[in-house]
Formats: C-alpha cells, sequence, structure tokens
C-alpha cells in the first residue's frame, strides 16, 4: 500500500489516542498513550489537551485519561447513520423477542469481534458485551463465525499461540481454533459453550454469500446468547430462528462489505 501524499501528524494521533481509549478497560496515563501510538510525549501532550476541550477526552483524579461524553455522541451518531442500522434492527429485534434472549450484530476488527448492535430479551440475566466492546474473537460465537469466513491461513496470520482466554474453557491454540472452525463451515453456524462466559452459551452465524443473496456482507455476523440450560434444551429451535434471521438479513443487505474488516 502506497503512502498518503499528504499527512497530518496531529491529527493521526487524535485517532489513535482515541481508539486506545475505546479500547483499554481502564484509563491511560500518557505515557502510555505515548508509547501504545508510537508518538512523542509532546505530542500526545497538545493532541490531549485539544481534545479535552472538545469533551472527546477526560483527565481521571489520578491524572490518567478516560474517553469524553462527546466520544458517546461520535458512537451514537455512527448507529445512527451507518447503512445497517435502518435494515438490521428490526430483524435483530424481532429475533431478540421471539426467542426471549440476547440477540448482538457484530464484525470482525483484526482478531477481535466488535459488537454493533444488542438487544436483550426477557430472559436476559448476565452478559459481558455491549455495544463498542470488544473480545477475542476465538472466545465467542460471533467471533467463530466470522473466523468461519477466512480460510486457515487467513486465521493463523491473525493469531498466534497462546490465543487469549476468558475463562477456563476457551479455546487456547491456533490448532484448537482452526478444528473449531472446520466444524463451524460444515455446520454453518458457530457454537460457544462457557466460552466467553461460565453458565452462557451462544450461537451465531455470519452473513453468507449464496447464489439466492450474492451480496451478503461475510464481515458481519448474528447471535442468541442464553443460559447454558436453555441451549441444553432448546438448542435446535433458537438455531433455526437464528438463520432465518440471518437469511433475512442477506434479504435485506444489498451492499457487499459494510464493515471492512482491520
Amino acid at each position: 500500500m502506497s503512502s498518503p501524499k499528504y499527512t497530518a501528524p496531529a491529527a493521526a494521533c487524535a485517532a489513535e489516542i482515541l481508539l486506545a481509549l475505546a479500547k483499554a478497560p481502564e484509563p491511560l496515563s500518557m505515557s502510555a498513550l505515548a508509547k501504545m501510538t508510537g508518538r512523542t510525549k509532546s505530542l500526545v501532550f497538545r493532541v490531549i489537551r485539544e481534545l479535552e476541550v472538545a469533551d472527546c477526552v477526560r483527565e481521571s483524579e489520578d491524572g490518567r485519561y478516560w474517553l469524553g461524553i462527546s466520544a458517546l455522541e461520535l458512537g451514537g451518531a455512527y448507529i445512527s447513520q451507518s447503512d445497517y442500522t435502518s435494515t438490521a434492527r428490526n430483524v435483530l429485534q424481532e429475533l431478540s423477542h421471539e426467542t426471549g434472549e440476547t440477540v448482538s450484530l457484530a464484525t470482525l476488527r483484526g482478531s477481535d469481534v466488535l459488537y454493533l448492535e444488542k438487544w436483550e430479551g426477557v430472559y436476559s440475566v448476565v452478559t459481558i458485551s455491549h455495544v463498542g466492546r470488544r473480545l477475542p474473537a476465538s472466545c465467542t460465537a460471533l467471533g467463530k463465525a466470522l473466523l468461519a469466513s477466512l480460510n486457515d491461513d487467513e486465521v493463523s496470520e491473525l493469531h498466534e499461540d497462546p490465543l487469549p482466554t476468558l475463562t477456563l474453557h476457551s479455546i487456547a491454540s491456533v490448532e484448537e481454533l482452526l478444528t473449531d472452525l472446520a466444524a463451524t463451515r460444515e455446520r454453518g453456524y458457530a457454537i460457544e459453550v462457557n466460552e466467553a462466559l461460565v453458565g452462557r452459551a451462544c450461537v451465531a452465524t455470519s452473513l453468507q454469500a449464496t447464489p439466492a443473496h450474492p451480496d451478503a456482507d461475510p464481515n458481519a455476523a448474528v447471535s442468541i446468547s442464553m443460559a447454558l440450560h436453555r441451549y441444553e434444551s432448546d438448542a435446535q429451535p433458537l438455531v433455526d430462528q437464528l438463520l432465518r434471521a440471518r437469511n433475512q438479513l442477506n434479504e435485506n443487505w444489498k451492499t457487499r462489505r459494510l464493515f471492512q474488516p482491520r
């Protein structure tokens, strides 16, 4: 890829800082942000001050930094303006209402899955995901459904041993992940049991292009998450509902690659 003709280091630094804070589970120091972005401390200092003025960043009591309230406005604007929202929201809401369970839409960002939409049903009790959160793709049904759209070489390029884990049941090696993805491709949907959260199970499928739906976006996936006992007793009916919802999304989405992987 060729380098851009024009560069704006401060603008690039601002974007890198916002993304770093969005991914971080806790506030970050200025030194940590300089290390993560590869920028000088002086540039990071100046950019943070400008971001603070715009309320995109706020300083915590211990001198570290969180995202500011303007970041919420940006995220909300993205959700309301995105092409997928008008076509996906009704399908997801209806699926959650029919099943009573948590329904999510996600895309792949590197080796992580990024949650884009989420609806909670009457049976929803506990979950670790929320809109805008990233989780290791190998630990989630959504992530495995999306990774199954790639070939084994592409998956291996995104991961290295040991894989990040969320529970003792999470997949911990690339070899184990590739075996799971092979089963996912053959089955047509991904399964996660106790891998992201003990006591929870999830089924997910990506929007695969087919002769009937050639424009389906393979970098988007939908899931149903439920209590483990519900999965053990009602898995197949829930899977059938999930696949019907996927077909509705395939039918409605006419633009390939709404979400470019990074």
